[in-house]
C-alpha cells in the first residue's frame, strides 16, 4: 500500500513551510505522495509538480486545495481549476465533480477549525485528522462516516515542516488519477500519530498574541 498525506499547508496559503521542503520531508518520513492543500489557491500543489518532476519523480503529487464554502472548509483533489468560492458545501461539490475532481470533508465537527459540522455528499470524510489532541472530533468523524457508508482517508493538516506525514492515508495507486479513484471506491486505510502538543502549543500562543495585539491596537 502506498502513503499519502492528503491534507498539507505550504507559504502559499497559512502554513510556514516552503513547497520544497515539505517534500523533502515527505521523501524522508517514506510518504509515497501527498496533496498540498493550501486555501483558496492551487500554487502549492502546482510548484510541487514542477519540482517532483525534477528531483522526486516517484513521488506522487495529488492537485488540491483547501477552499472555502458558505458553511465552512472543502479539500478539493485532482482540479486543474478552483470552482467558485463561498458557494453551498453541495453546489461546491457539484462543481468539484464537473471539473473531474473529488472533494473530502475535513475536520467535520472541529468547532474552531472552519469545520462544515455536518456531512455533505462528498466522496470522502477525514476521520484522522493529526492536530487533533484528545481525538475525540476524529472519532465522532469516524462514527459518522461509518453510519453512512462513507469514504474514509486522513490527513496531517500540517502547517510546517515537523508534522508532514503525521496522518497518512494507504492506497493502492501509483498515479494520481488511481489514487483519486480508490479514493472514490472507498479502498482507503488510514494510519496517523499526533501532533507533538509543544508545536500544537506554540502555534496557538502565536495567535492568541497576535489577536491581543491586534485588538489593542484598534483600541
Amino acid at each position: 500500500m502506498m502513503r499519502f498525506d492528503l491534507h498539507i499547508h505550504s507559504d502559499h496559503s497559512d502554513g510556514k513551510a516552503r513547497v520544497h521542503q515539505i517534500l523533502a520531508e515527505a521523501r524522508k518520513m517514506g510518504l509515497n505522495g501527498l496533496a498540498i492543500t493550501d486555501h483558496n489557491t492551487l500554487a502549492g500543489s502546482l510548484e510541487a509538480k514542477r519540482i517532483a518532476v525534477e528531483r522526486y519523480p516517484d513521488l506522487i503529487i495529488i492537485q488540491g486545495a483547501e477552499v472555502n464554502t458558505s458553511e465552512g472548509h472543502l479539500l478539493i483533489l485532482g482540479v486543474d481549476q478552483l470552482p467558485p468560492l463561498g458557494m453551498s458545501p453541495e453546489a461546491t461539490i457539484e462543481a468539484v465533480r464537473d471539473l473531474g475532481g473529488i472533494t473530502v470533508l475535513p475536520h467535520p465537527y472541529h468547532l474552531f477549525r472552519h469545520a462544515i459540522g455536518r456531512m455533505p455528499p462528498v466522496d470522502a470524510v477525514e476521520v484522522y485528522n493529526s492536530k487533533y489532541l484528545f481525538g475525540i472530533s476524529n472519532f465522532r468523524a469516524k462514527i459518522e462516516a461509518r453510519k453512512r457508508g462513507m469514504p474514509m482517508v486522513a490527513g496531517s493538516d500540517s502547517h510546517m515542516v515537523e508534522t508532514v506525514g503525521l496522518g497518512i492515508t494507504l492506497l493502492d495507486a501509483a498515479t494520481e488519477e488511481e489514487a483519486l479513484e480508490e479514493i472514490r471506491r472507498g479502498r482507503t486505510d488510514f494510519i496517523g500519530h499526533r501532533t507533538p502538543t509543544r508545536l500544537t502549543a506554540g502555534r496557538a500562543a502565536k495567535k492568541v498574541y497576535k489577536r491581543v495585539s491586534r485588538s489593542l491596537k484598534v483600541e
